[in-house]
């Protein structure tokens, strides 16, 4: 009996699982529910912004959600930039994903194309944009990282996971940093890894259903913005807004860390260096010449000299990493809010600097003096003067607090005729004329219906019941409505013709020209705005030149523009010129612009219409002979 009695004890008691001691970073393979289980709040809202039906949700969501969280683990999505911390990847990655969907309700896509159209493709649109923002990073755990392996009793197996075999299964893992990578070879990744991570259900029903926007998903993932063309643009701008929330909150990316991190970041390097180029003054202030002035609260620095200084002191102490543009140093130390930015939100301030006979006006940094000094008393002496930015910029003083983050500069509006080249880019960090193209261009095709997907074949059986009206389903996030503009789909039905070019012939210009009229069609080139090549005028569509060709191809440019002379789609000028000019009107300047002029658009560039023509720009005849 006491034998019995002492084996049924024995038996009831639980068995206590014995957790190994790890070493520092080194964290367990955890299942999918598990790693989503704190973002519940913000997967509901994505489910609430996709607009489908339970049944939909679970065929074609959730499975990319499992997968996507199973595979990326706890990594971070960088060592020492944004979302730095455990879980940083699958933080960023649906902070994307959200982002993009709600940018996407403002959207009627395809663009340009009948009502009946849009409503028929809605979902395949979101679907294709909410997994493209999902999978943007994915690359980066197999290039930028390398994840060192533990068995389930903690022991160091010495071996790496092989990402293109599938997700880690059970035991335990340890973020590396891969040093001397090949870099941006992540972004070469996410087509290999979408096809592991991403439901048959839904490869087949985009593949099959709706080729076009299998096409620019394709295309992103890929990295080609030409063809991922609006698509890319709201997958991109959603990242380079979760980038910069992460960037500008209230904890300094050195404290977010993992412990297997070994780089510091950027903007804090940046700041090091510039607080040792000042205490050790070898950057002179308060004086003429110097490089920089103290009003009392902020430090004024003289833009290009005291970067270029901070440049080549940190490239002396052997730092790797150092962008080589100004503009790049300019957006780490805004990002950061290390920067007080200009009332418009730019990073370069005008002002007026005097100091007893001295006048002169500079271009300024302005930073915070606490920023770079806790103690007061460390601050530099005085300026005996005064430091008087432009009224445009803001005024003189600020509190002594750092400068929060900048705010993102408002697109310009859509219903607003804008001035090509005439008006300020809308930050004062220069970019690339790609990036600044992409953030120009805004949307003019308003809002779309919550209409349910058409049906699809997935491998669970079609819901019996019959599809809701959009107006019965619960209500997604209140969507942007953006102002009526003159570039609004037509009420009536048009004919979208075919692309016009070939992006497979031999031939230079046939390829410009259907970049030309793919970009069009699909809303990646912006029309009539400040930075756009492409504007409407009363005899046509002038394509700004060289701009136009320069965005097509850089190094090869005046090959391209005389290719697509050749075509002969364009109008000859009255003075036997193939360059028009067109006199630009703005509210405070004037000029001229200078292009091709296509005068049967519609037919050249494969289009159904186009905008009302920009009434800042006008044919002075002067110049050009008699208007065609």
């Amino acid at each position: 009996m006491l034998f019995a009695w002492l084996f049924r004890r024995n038996r009831s008691m639980p068995v206590t699982t014995t957790v190994p001691v790890l070493p520092a970073g080194v964290w367990p393979i955890l299942p999918a529910a598990q790693l989503l289980q704190p973002h519940t709040p913000l997967i509901t809202h994505i489910h609430k912004l996709c607009g489908v039906p339970d049944d939909y949700w679970r065929t074609l969501y959730q499975p990319l959600l499992d997968n996507f969280a199973a595979f990326v683990q706890q990594t971070p999505a960088s060592e020492a930039h944004h979302h730095c911390a455990q879980g940083g990847m699958l933080t960023h990655s649906l902070q994307v994903m959200k982002l993009a969907l709600e940018s996407r309700k403002g959207k009627m896509l395809p663009p340009g194309a009948a009502a009946e159209d849009v409503n028929k493709q809605q979902h395949a649109w979101t679907f294709a944009i909410a997994s493209a923002a999902l999978l943007h990073d994915v690359g980066k755990p197999c290039s930028d990282q390398k994840l060192r392996l533990f068995n389930a009793n903690g022991q160091d197996t010495h071996t790496y996971w092989q990402p293109l075999q599938g997700a880690l299964q059970s035991g335990y893992y340890q973020v590396q940093f891969v040093r001397d990578r090949q870099y941006r070879t992540h972004e070469l990744l996410p087509p290999l890894l979408a096809r592991q991570l991403t439901p048959d259900a839904a490869l087949s029903w985009l593949q099959q259903d709706f080729p076009s926007v299998f096409k620019a998903w394709l295309g992103y993932l890929s990295g080609q913005d030409e063809v991922a063309g609006v698509l890319g643009q709201i997958v991109t701008e959603a990242d380079r807004q979760s980038v910069a929330d992460d960037l500008s909150g209230s904890r300094p990316i050195h404290t977010q860390q993992i412990p297997t991190a070994k780089a510091k970041p950027l903007s804090q390097r940046l700041l090091t260096g510039l607080r040792h180029l000042l205490d050790e003054q070898l950057l002179t202030l308060n004086r003429p010449g110097a490089a920089g002035f103290f009003d009392g609260d902020s430090l004024w620095l003289v833009s290009k000299r005291v970067l270029d200084e901070l440049r080549n002191h940190l490239e002396k102490e052997g730092q790797t990493g150092i962008p080589s543009r100004n503009d790049r140093l300019m957006d780490e130390l805004q990002q950061h809010g290390i920067l007080t930015p200009t009332v418009a939100g730019q990073a370069i301030w005008n002002a007026t600097v005097k100091a007893g006979t001295m006048e002169q006006s500079f271009t300024l940094l302005r930073i915070p003096a606490n920023t770079l000094w806790a103690d007061p008393a460390q601050f530099p002496k005085e300026l005996e003067g005064t430091v008087t930015p432009n009224a445009k910029d803001g005024e003189a003083k600020v509190s002594k607090s750092p400068a929060p983050a900048p705010t993102q500069a408002a697109p310009v509006p859509t219903n607003q005729t804008v001035v090509p080249e005439a008006a300020p880019a809308p930050t004062a960090n220069a970019s690339t004329d790609a990036e600044q193209d992409a953030a120009a261009s805004t949307s003019p095709w308003g809002d779309d219906d919550d209409l349910l997907p058409p049906t699809i074949q997935p491998s669970t059986p079609e819901p019996s019941t019959p599809v809701a009206p959009a107006s019965q389903q619960a209500v997604p996030v209140a969507a942007h409505k953006p102002a009526t503009t003159t570039n609004t789909v037509p009420a009536t039905k048009v004919h979208l013709p075919e692309a016009t070019g070939n992006p497979d012939s031999d031939d230079t210009g046939e390829r410009f020209l259907h970049w030309l009229s793919e970009g069009l069609r699909t809303g990646q080139h912006p029309v009539n705005t400040t930075e756009a090549f492409l504007h409407t005028v009363k005899e046509g569509v002038l394509l700004v030149s060289p701009r136009a060709f320069k965005l097509f191809a850089p190094d090869n440019w005046d090959y391209v523009q005389k290719r697509f002379t050749k075509l002969k789609l364009h109008k000859p000028a009255p003075n036997d010129s193939n360059i028009w000019l067109y006199h630009v009107r703005g509210e405070k300047k004037s000029g001229m612009v200078r292009g091709f002029l296509i005068s049967d658009p519609l037919e050249t560039l494969g289009v159904a219409y186009l905008p009302t023509p920009n009434k800042s720009l006008s044919l002075p005849n002067n110049l050009n002979g008699n208007p065609p």
